[in-house]
């Protein structure tokens, strides 16, 4: 039984712009007198359903043939069927590592054509989506680039966004870290403590108003017309300073104003986006030397060693990307230009978005308890279990094939929760999937759903798998499923039952077991070991992670790369291996 399955046809239909009612089917009890003939019809229905979805199938093939927008010199939408599909975890600051890992794969094995991600990982799938987008990657001196160059082109664009630290830009977001150092500086809580707590909230609205336009203007609202405004400063430093170390204690977290303007943080990813799709004012000339330069010698490099190459007119291939990509930003704020973030999921290829959904009775209840937040009055917000989904985003024929193949083939808990969120701008998914509970409040969707942060199904492995890829790999780190992760689902009202279901490396019933099962292989990174300020040492940490995978394909790397095999036994990576250490919901990202 899926106990979430009528929110799941509403929020389907919402987003098809119908709301469709469906009849659920009843099941007659296989244990009664008759249940051979009753086991024949079912055989003979899914036989139907068989025949149902290679007809899908084939109708869909022909119209993904179609979609796309067609830019010169990028190939047609990639057919999932011929894919690799990625699942991408998220993990916070430590995002970098991601980008190590897919590197090195589609150096070793070819291109990833399909990926999905949630939280941090969202915004990996959307650059990886935007450099597929990218004419020069497919393009090699006015000719179709062989298929190793153009391996080599897309690796050296994943291995750039680590350069993007030294443009500056991601200088950007670190301001919650500067506001939480600024708070502690001014001993900002000690005045809302103190006999004149006005104060605080006074020293709390300069600071927030000197940190730049990544700052939420509603939250400086708020404190200013506040009915109790030190109770709002006091609330929003406790959670901002729980927040950054991943403690999630209080439903509060789903509820209280973001410090973050996440729909100005999703632009400012789409100006990058923009950059690696080679959108409005960018240096095609510059970019195609840049690369030409760059590309093949770095294959089998970290961007560490990339940057120090020699690329032409004297610069390195770090110095030249830095160039290229300042100009660029440059240009983009004074002329403008299309911003990546404003196209749809999986425009390029078969790329998706995740995150954690409120559905049904839930929505009035998230509602309801943000209201009495605002009001300084707060209520406890308890949502049913069942009324918390998985929500995708990405290719409308895709989801619903996904949905119909997960209904039909999967009993587990966290194929139940799927939630089709439909084909929305990436605007939507990356202002609201990286937005996690304790950075922000709920965040309200087109579909009618609310996210709740991109922490569910970390492998996202069972929904790509629906799709009947080629192979399916996914982006994990040893050690399981964080404390961060647990504790939100366990706010959401779910049992130790739930928890077990959904994350148990054991149970070879659970989704995150099936995940590790079902995937063609499983990078193990240890992306908790670096510190989340050394991008160089999280990105190495990818790309020099061991690949569990008893794959023929994936056992013979093309450039010899050593740390593959099917012997490998990592708690967290492994299926049916149990964690050995119990961590605290502090120590990590999700």
């Amino acid at each position: 039984m899926r106990p979430n399955r009528w929110n799941r046809a509403a929020v389907a239909g919402l987003a098809a712009g119908t709301l469709l009612v469906t009849a659920l089917p009843v099941h007659a009890d296989q244990s009664s007198i008759g249940a051979a003939p009753l086991l024949r019809a079912d055989d003979d229905r899914d036989d139907d359903r068989d025949d149902d979805d290679r007809n899908d199938d084939d109708r869909d093939d022909r119209n993904d043939r179609e979609l796309g927008p067609g830019r010169d010199g990028v190939p047609r939408r990639p057919n999932v069927r011929w894919s690799t599909c990625a699942g991408v975890r998220g993990n916070g600051q430590r995002l970098f590592a991601h980008y190590g890992v897919l590197a090195r794969q589609i150096e070793e094995y070819g291109p990833v054509t399909c990926i999905a991600g949630g939280s941090s990982g969202s915004i990996t799938a959307f650059f990886h989506e935007s450099i597929w987008a990218n004419p020069d990657v497919h393009r090699c001196d006015d000719r179709r680039c062989r298929n190793r160059d153009r391996d080599a082109r897309t690796a050296l664009m994943l291995k750039s966004v680590i350069g993007l630290v030294d443009t500056g830009v991601i200088a950007d977001v670190a301001l919650l870290a500067e506001l939480v150092q600024n708070v502690i500086d001014l001993d900002i809580e000690a005045l809302l403590a103190g006999p004149t707590p006005q104060e605080g909230v006074d020293a709390l609205v300069r600071v927030l108003r000197d940190l730049g336009p990544l700052i939420n203007q509603d939250v400086i609202t708020l404190l200013l017309t506040s009915p109790d405004p030190v109770f709002h400063a006091t609330d929003i430093i406790d959670g901002l300073q729980k927040g950054l170390n991943f403690v999630v204690d209080d439903p509060k977290v789903f509820l209280r104003t973001s410090v973050l303007d996440t729909d100005a943080f999703a632009a400012l990813l789409g100006s990058v986006g923009s950059f690696y799709a080679a959108y409005g004012p960018a240096d095609r000339d510059g970019v195609s030397a840049w690369i030409d330069a760059c590309a093949r010698p770095s294959v089998g490099l970290t961007w560490e060693e990339t940057a120090a190459l020699p690329a032409d007119g004297g610069e390195t291939c770090g110095d030249q990307f830095g160039r290229l990509f300042n100009e660029y930003r440059e240009r983009f704020a004074t002329e403008g230009g299309p911003n990546r973030v404003d196209d749809p999921v999986g425009w390029y290829l078969p790329a998706f978005g995740v995150t954690g959904v409120l559905t049904g009775d839930a929505v009035a209840e998230w509602e309801a308890a943000r209201d009495a937040w605002l009001a300084a009055e707060p209520i406890p917000f308890e949502p049913d279990f069942g009324d918390v989904g998985v929500g995708w985003w990405g290719n409308e024929r895709e989801l619903r094939r996904m949905d119909r193949r997960l209904d039909r083939r999967n009993d587990d808990l966290g194929s139940e929760q799927f939630v089709p969120l439909g084909q929305q701008a990436w605007r939507e998914v990356l202002s609201s999937s990286p937005a996690e509970p304790g950075f922000s409040p709920g965040v309200p969707l087109a579909s009618g759903a609310v996210s709740v942060g991109g922490w569910a199904d970390p492998l996202r492995v069972l929904p790509l798998d629906a799709l009947r890829p080629r192979r399916t790999i996914t982006v994990n780190r040893r050690d399981g499923v964080g404390g961060f992760t647990e504790q939100v689902t366990r706010l959401l009202g779910a049992t130790d039952a739930d928890v077990e279901a959904l994350y148990s490396p054991t149970d070879p019933t659970s989704t995150f077991y099936l995940g590790l099962d079902r995937a063609d292989g499983v990078w193990c990174t240890n992306w908790d070991a670096p510190p989340a300020s050394d991008v160089d040492a999280l990105f190495a940490d990818g790309y020099n992670a061991p690949l569990i995978t008893d794959d023929r394909r994936l056992l013979r790397p093309r450039n010899g790369y050593e740390n593959v095999g099917s012997d490998v036994v990592i708690p967290g990576c492994t299926p049916g291996v149990s964690t050995l250490v119990q961590r605290t919901s502090s120590s990590f990202a999700p």
